[in-house]
């Protein structure tokens, strides 16, 4: 379950990039990725991709609430965020000029989770070099997801969701090939963040 993460990112980069490439789908346009799924050319590889790729990601989840101390708050919040991505990828967006409400609210909630998770993940870490690299990664993802949020604001709406994307992957694949060392307990009550998981 340790490369569940690298899985889950090869996956929705070649899934979503195939998309991308099939649907020619420009990445500086002010239609979000999610409308991959209404395309005829991409709309049987884009949802699956998100799919398989939450799957990945929770499994991974379920392996850092193992291998880290984390307290149950970035367990459910992890969790959610990655619910969220996959009633994404179940609900498409909609037709041209619709946006489903559940694909909204599940895409968001991603959206929203990833930084606040990393910030409780950095904040449940042990003092010394390794707590300061997950403050740093904290640090990229909470400024990924600003310059996400100006460039939806300026309606580059595929860069608003990849810059944040790729900066949540770069910690995915740093607690990927890091060494906690033995034993990762919760805070409190060792069982908690790993039943959520």
């Amino acid at each position: 379950m340790r490369w569940a993460g690298v899985a889950a990112i090869a996956v929705i980069w070649g899934g979503v990039g195939a998309s991308v490439l099939r649907a020619r789908f420009p990445l500086t346009g002010a239609l979000p990725l999610s409308r991959l799924a209404e395309d005829g050319r991409s709309s049987a590889l884009f949802g699956p991709t998100l799919v398989v790729a939450a799957l990945l990601f929770l499994a991974f989840g379920a392996d850092v609430a193992h291998r880290y101390r984390v307290r149950l708050d970035f367990a459910v919040l992890f969790v959610a965020g990655m619910v969220g991505q996959l009633v994404a990828g179940v609900v498409p967006i909609g037709p041209a000029g619709t946006s489903d409400p559940v694909h909204v609210s599940a895409a968001l909630v991603l959206g929203a989770a990833i930084p606040v998770f990393l910030w409780r993940f950095a904040a449940s870490q042990s003092g010394g070099p390794w707590r300061r690299t997950c403050w740093r990664l904290f640090g990229l993802q909470l400024a990924a997801t600003a310059v996400g949020v100006g460039l939806s604001q300026r309606h580059v709406a595929p860069l608003a969701e990849v810059v944040p994307a790729a900066f949540f992957h770069l910690w995915v694949l740093v607690l990927t090939v890091h060494d906690p060392g033995v034993g990762v307990v919760a805070e409190l009550d060792p069982t908690h963040a790993r039943s959520v998981l």
